[in-house]
């Protein structure tokens, strides 16, 4: 089931790297790091990548935040 929770996005670009989000979300790094770095918004990007963002937030804090 595709669904974003933005706290939970914003919780994994506060505690993970760009590099490790893109590696297990499958997201382009470029993306990751305009997101980052706030020269895209998150509410600009699409309902697929913004799911993909929230999936790899609940795999990372069902595996107990291991960084």
């Amino acid at each position: 089931m595709l669904r974003a929770d933005e706290e939970k996005i914003l919780w994994l670009f506060e505690n993970y790297s760009g590099y490790r989000i893109a590696k297990e979300s499958g997201i382009s790094q470029s993306i990751i790091a305009r997101l980052i770095n706030g020269t895209r918004e998150l509410k600009n990007v699409s309902f697929e990548t913004a799911s993909k963002l929230n999936e790899c937030a609940e795999r990372f804090i069902k595996d107990g935040f291991k960084r």
